[in-house]
């Protein structure tokens, strides 16, 4: 029995993983995104049909006319209801995914017709900006209680990590985002030894020892040189 929305993000991982798709999950608040070339599919998860889950799919229809609702398997697909609930979802070009609560298998009921629509452009840009920058997928789709690794995360982690290991770190040496978050330095993490050159605070580098950052701050300890350009 799925309990629990994070319980519907493998399965879904899984589905598109195998169609050729790049999956990553909390993507400025979106469930799960996947991409490929320059198509960009959305969804969200819920455990049942809710008023909110039907927010988010308007919402998310601003981002790209590729949008799916994933709710476990109803009981009965062929009741008055479901079919209400169909209607809507037609009503808004959405798709519909299922999870079998027993073999945790995908099933298309309904594919959203991918006409395209007014976008938001800026909206647009950002989410695929973000989803390029990430190297490391650590979230789960549906996730509350742990910690996002959002894209600004990872590259602030990352340039944590470079600096532990080396010390310091030379922005005409680094990447844009990495860069970026030097700086910006929006947490004082960092601090700045001469024009271009960065430390880190006593601050900065407890952040490698937060626990639920481990998987990928363990990652960059072996990756610093993704750092540089």
């Amino acid at each position: 029995m799925i309990e629990k929305e994070t319980e519907l993000y493998r399965p879904v991982e899984r589905f598109f993983t195998d169609m050729g798709y790049k999956v990553d999950a909390e993507v400025k608040d979106c469930d799960v995104v996947a991409t490929k070339e320059d198509t960009v599919v959305i969804c969200e998860l819920k455990r049942g049909f809710t008023i909110e889950l039907v927010y988010q799919l308007v919402q998310r229809k601003k981002l790209t006319p590729y949008v799916y609702a994933v709710i476990p398997r109803p009981k009965n697909m062929r009741s008055k209801e479901f079919r209400k609930k169909l209607d809507i979802l037609k009503a808004l070009d959405c798709g519909l995914l299922v999870v079998l609560n027993t073999t945790k298998r995908v099933d298309v009921i309904l594919e959203p017709r991918g006409e395209d629509t007014q976008t938001n452009k800026i909206r647009r840009r950002s989410l695929e900006k973000e989803v390029r920058t990430r190297k490391v997928s650590l979230n789960l789709g549906g996730q509350s209680k742990r910690k996002i690794v959002t894209a600004h995360k990872e590259s602030l982690i990352a340039a944590l990590c470079y600096i532990e290991k080396y010390g310091k770190i030379e922005t005409k040496k680094c990447k844009d985002n990495i860069k970026n978050v030097l700086m910006k330095n929006h947490y004082n993490y960092f601090i700045k030894l001469d024009k271009g050159v960065y430390s880190a605070t006593k601050t900065g580098l407890k952040v490698l020892e937060d626990a639920d950052y481990k998987d990928i701050v363990d990652f960059y300890r072996n990756e610093v040189e993704l750092c540089l350009k």
